[in-house]
């Protein structure tokens, strides 16, 4: 039987399958109500409370110097080096030093997606923040409200607004701080909520919605007048996404003003636009000059066909524009690039197209209609895209500020800025925001770009000096810029670990490199013993990167960016493509926004790709082979690719036996290297997204998948398993915050021990899912997108979408789910890995020492079955007792940070009555390895620990736990020459 056959029975048993198990997939649950967010959050906080991990903490390995995605700034009036950060998922961060440092102010809050930050002019230390962020992409979460710090963000209190889901603007009256307007952009994947202009007037105890929104259309901006804040301006959008699908404009989006403080409004239609094409809108306001007013559109409209954009060579609008004759005309050369451009593989190259062509054996429509991609879409476009709009008459008409239309700013994805800023001393000069930033100082008419070289693109915030506006601050998918020369010259200001992961993936080296994909900032790589901004990562590739993965023999790497633009980099350096594509006789395959790639667990020049068929290349991606029919079924398609696979697993048992996913709900599993598959539903969710499948690494019929309901605003957890190789799956989510799952990984030592990444965190269970507990340790409330562990280290690493990279040491979770009689003990010492004893400890600390330079110390791994203070004791191998250290535990897993130092006059005694104890009593002088102790104390030497061995004792009332130390003697450096380089020692 020939492997095509074979493909197309399965086809049939795909359909047949899918048919017999639709009835048995449970329904999933609808857009979750306030009621159910607070109830998750109450979850989440309860099981974080209960953790018996708090005191096992996560280490940040970074990296920042890619920065991440701001959606504010907020400089603390009068201060212009103090100011508020918001990260688009990365929580609010604050400077008081012009960015040289900051400190994060959101981290314990049910959520850290930010949307705006304002501060009241009267009150400076009040400040609030609306959740959910204002952009609508792909990866724009929702949040929990608008919050209220009266301290200057040490403390927060929720002020409600709980269905808005995301908020696009916050603006606070400067005459009284009681008075705040919020736009509520609402919902992104379903209708309803509170959506439009909402104000309070007593501090956000009570609401009211002062400019309705529509099922669809919520308020993305707001802006008070400075001379006079009873005028107000707010601008509405409309937006629908799904998972196939982005409407950004309608008839709802528009432009509106009130005079009486919010409680009328007018639309203001006299020169703007107002038909369907008109997306999302942006503000701005002259301070010297009020009436003075900008608005941004974006406008989906097509532009006329006479200024469409046909490129300066063969395009595929050109080309629509030709007949047949024409296309013929030009040459093979300048035909072959027109189908490398499109990045089109077929099975011939320009002279055999030109062949088919001329004996009618494909038309020109036909080859066009094939040729879509969905990465160019988002670039080559011929809408209006974005329009400069200015008033100056205080909104009454408008006109649109310039001539020609302006290309390559927003692209097609206007949706992703909506941002203007006028300066505060001039009218004429105007900024709009964009892949780059541009400016114009004649009102509009004319632009030029000032964004930096070394400037990440992308632009969603802005603030500029009122006393030097020359001086501004902006705020792009990398991080934070400041110029004080209008732009000139710019300095990136990076200090924060906020990169959007949605992947990682770790080598074999020692210490091991960690790999991971970002959303706006491509690939990167780093050791895992970074710290945020020391050791800092290094940059693989461009765009949005998704998977990565490793070859563990040499470390040649897999790496791409958005719809399955992948490549393999050898050890050399050197670069090839990795993508398989369709022929003129297939097809168009989709790829998924982040398209799965594979290694095989048994032969590494083996790899796996996911479109809506899975591939397989026998040799690093070089040739591709289809080894399965189109394992998705929803007919849904828009704008947006769909119907894909997101996640491929290989079992480790068998070669060829797999297990995919895809975002339209489905799971099938081939034994057979996929001649052959078979539908796995029985027990799923139906219509989730799916994000992982696994196949159990102890039991080949064992597998895990986990769903996501992000993109229906379902929060449900769904975690599934199945023990006879996926023909039936039963929940383990029970006891799971409701929180959308990202990632389920098994693992590779404990057969019982699973972990889950969530979009608030990260969870453990030691029984296959029948009781999960929180791993909080310092994570804050961050999505976590991957997890991997790394096996020789023992360290589980975490790809959060917001804070980068956090790494969890799991020796301690071993020792519990291999003595699980541990937890009951009300004292446990963990046995302590040999030290070495420096030679730097024989010194005397300099006076003008840094006082942050790290010092030797020792964190020893406890348990505690209750939280409360404990002491511990170190003593000689005598039993002499020779420090205390007094430290409070947590309940559970905990650590004691012990300096290394001793009780300098008990060590001294101690090691005086040692010697005079010993048969042959050491002299007192000449003998420093015999007397350490006394010696440190002769020379003035902190009092650290000599080598030999210790007793390490836990003590709370009579309970005890004790553990023992060594410690070592630094290699000893006689014998060693000192290398002749023909100076005289003193010279050396």
């Amino acid at each position: 039987m020939t492997t095509r056959l074979l493909v197309c029975l399965a086809s049939c048993v795909l359909v047949l399958s899918s048919g017999a198990h639709a009835d048995e997939r449970s329904a999933p649950e609808g857009p979750a109500s306030p009621a159910a967010h607070e109830a998750a959050w109450a979850r989440h906080q309860a099981l974080e409370r209960d953790s018996v991990f708090q005191g096992l903490p996560w280490r940040s390995v970074g990296p920042v110097t890619q920065g991440g995605r701001v959606v504010d700034i907020e400089v603390v009036p009068g201060k212009p080096f103090a100011f508020y950060v918001a990260y688009a998922s990365g929580g609010l961060w604050y400077t008081e030093n012009n960015g040289h440092s900051f400190e994060p102010l959101f981290d314990d809050q049910p959520t850290i997606i930010m949307g705006d930050v304002a501060i009241d002019p009267s009150n400076p230390q009040c400040i609030w923040v609306g959740t959910g962020e204002n952009n609508a992409s792909r990866s724009s979460y929702g949040g929990h409200g608008v919050f209220r710090s009266d301290d200057g963000g040490t403390t927060w209190r929720s002020m409600g607004l709980l269905e808005s889901d995301r908020i696009g603007r916050v603006q606070i009256d400067p005459r009284d701080g009681r008075r705040v307007f919020v736009a509520a952009s609402g919902k992104l994947y379903t209708p309803g909520g509170e959506r439009g202009v909402y104000r309070t007037e007593d501090g956000g105890k009570t609401w009211q919605q002062v400019l309705p929104g529509g099922p669809w259309t919520g308020a993305i901006d707001v802006q008070l007048d400075p001379k006079d804040p009873d005028v107000v301006y707010a601008a509405l959008w409309e937006r629908k996404r799904r998972p196939w699908n982005f409407e950004e404009a309608g008839k709802g989006s528009g432009l509106y003003k009130s005079v009486d403080g919010g409680t009328t409004w007018k639309r203001l239609t006299d020169g703007f636009p107002t038909d369907e094409g008109v997306g999302r809108i942006g503000i701005s306001i002259c301070h010297a000059q009020p009436n003075v007013v900008y608005a941004t559109v974006d406008h989906q409209g097509l532009l006329p066909e006479s200024q469409w954009d046909l490129g300066d060579r063969l395009s595929a609008k050109r080309v629509r524009k030709m007949t047949e004759a024409e296309f013929l005309s030009h040459s093979l050369d300048e035909i072959q690039g027109f189908i490398n451009e499109l990045g089109y593989e077929v099975d011939f190259g320009a002279k055999e197209l030109v062949e088919k062509l001329k004996a009618d054996e494909l038309s020109l429509e036909a080859l066009l209609d094939k040729m879509s991609d969905a990465n160019a879409s988002l670039f080559r476009t011929d809408i209006r895209g974005l329009e400069v709009y200015r008033s100056d008459d205080a909104g009454a008409t408008w006109r649109r500020t310039h001539a020609e239309p302006l290309r390559r700013v927003v692209y097609t994805y206007g949706y992703y800025f909506g941002l203007v800023r006028v300066a505060p001393d001039d009218p004429d000069r105007v900024y709009v925001a964009g892949v780059p930033l541009l400016t114009s100082g004649d009102g509009g008419k004319t632009w030029a770009s000032i964004h930096g070289r070394s400037v990440h693109v992308d632009y969603h915030a802005m603030w500029i000096d009122p006393a030097s506006p020359k001086h501004m601050i902006v705020g792009n998918d990398g991080g934070i810029d400041i110029t004080y020369d209008g732009g000139t010259t710019w300095r990136k200001v990076d200090a924060q670990a906020v990169g959007q992961f949605y992947t990682v993936a770790v080598d074999q080296q020692k210490p091991y490199w960690i790999y991971g994909g970002m959303q706006d900032n491509g690939t990167y790589k780093g050791s895992s013993r970074s710290k945020p901004g020391r050791n800092e990562w290094e940059r693989i590739g461009g765009g949005d990167g998704m998977y990565v993965q490793v070859d563990p023999r040499d470390r040649t790497v897999y790496f791409g960016y958005q719809f399955g633009f992948y490549s393999r980099r050898d050890p050399s350096g050197k670069t090839h493509g990795v993508r398989p594509k369709y022929g003129l006789d297939d097809e168009p395959l989709r790829y998924n926004w982040s398209t799965p790639v594979h290694l095989s667990p048994h032969n590494a020049d083996v790899v796996y790709f996911g479109t809506n068929r899975l591939f397989r290349s026998m040799d690093k991606g070089k040739t591709w082979a289809a080894i399965s029919p189109d394992l998705t079924r929803s007919p849904n398609r828009g704008n947006v690719p769909f119907a894909c696979i997101t996640t491929i697993s290989e079992s480790t048992h068998a070669f060829g036996d797999l297990l995919i996913g895809t975002d339209d709900g489905l799971v099938h599993r081939s034994r057979d290297g996929g001649a052959t598959w078979t539908p796995c539903t029985e027990g799923l969710v139906r219509d989730r997204w799916c994000t992982r499948v696994r196949i159990s690494r102890h039991d080949a019929e064992r597998a895990y998948a986990t769903f996501s309901g992000y993109r229906d605003d379902d929060i449900t957890a769904y975690v599934f398993t199945s023990d006879d190789g996926g023909a039936t799956w039963r929940s383990i989510a029970d006891g799971l915050p409701a929180e959308p799952v990202n990632v389920i990984l098994e693992d590779p030592v404990h057969k019982d021990l699973l972990y889950v990444g969530t979009d608030r965190g990260a969870y453990v269970s030691f029984d296959r899912g029948g009781r999960w507990e929180a791993l909080p340790g310092g994570l804050p409330t961050v999505p976590v997108h991957d997890l991997v562990i790394q096996e020789r280290a023992k360290e589980l690493v975490a790809g959060t979408h917001g804070r980068s990279v956090y790494v969890l040491p799991l020796a301690r979770l071993y020792d519990l789910a291999k003595t699980p009689s541990l937890r009951d003990e009300a004292l446990h010492l963990f046995p302590q890995k040999t030290l070495t004893a420096s030679r730097n400890w024989l010194r005397v600390p300099g006076t003008w020492s840094n006082p942050r330079t790290t010092k030797p110390s020792r964190k020893l791994g406890c348990w505690s079955l209750e939280a409360g203070a404990v002491t511990l004791e170190v003593r000689d191998a005598d039993d002499r007792l020779l420090r205390t250290v007094e430290a409070e535990l947590p309940k559970g897993l905990g650590t004691i940070e012990w300096d290394l130092k001793l009780d300098r006059d008990a060590a001294v005694r101690a090691e005086a009555e040692r010697n005079a104890a010993a048969e042959t009593p050491p002299a007192a002088e000449g003998h420093r390895e015999a007397w350490p102790q006394a010696e440190a104390k002769r020379m003035g030497w902190p009092p650290y620990v000599a080598p030999g061995t210790y007793t390490l004792v836990l003590v709370r009332g009579d309970t005890r736990a004790s553990t023992t130390l060594e410690v070592k003697a630094p290699k000893s450096r006689a014998g060693r020459k000192k290398p002749d380089d023909g100076r005289p020692p003193s010279d050396r």
